[in-house]
């Protein structure tokens, strides 16, 4: 499931991934949202799988020009599985949400 962050930085738009969630999931949201410069999507703890799909999404947003910039928050022990699917461009993974805002702002 997709939903928008209750508090979000300034510019941000800000999403929170939780349960399980596919491409097309993501896609939605950010239709429902409209384009951005830039982009959070955090993962909750309760995030239960499909990270390929996940950032397929988010990916396939920032390259399709939705998103400026869009940045993806794991828990720590997501990381790897995360770090798997690749970064690069606009797109980047942080398992900190304040590294991932100071990065959003630069």
């Amino acid at each position: 499931m997709i939903e928008s962050m209750e508090k979000s930085p300034e510019g941000v738009v800000g999403l929170i991934a939780s349960g399980t969630v596919l491409k097309h999931d993501l896609t939605e949201a950010m239709r429902l949202v409209g384009s951005a410069d830039r982009m959070m999507v955090v993962v909750a703890p309760r995030f239960d799988g499909y990270m390929a799909e996940l950032i397929g999404g988010l990916r396939q947003s920032c390259e399709d020009g939705q998103a400026g910039r869009c940045a993806l928050v794991v828990p720590e022990d997501m990381r790897s599985e995360a770090s798997m699917q690749g970064e690069g461009g606009a797109f980047r993974i942080f398992t900190a949400q304040a590294d991932a805002e100071s990065w959003l702002a630069s």
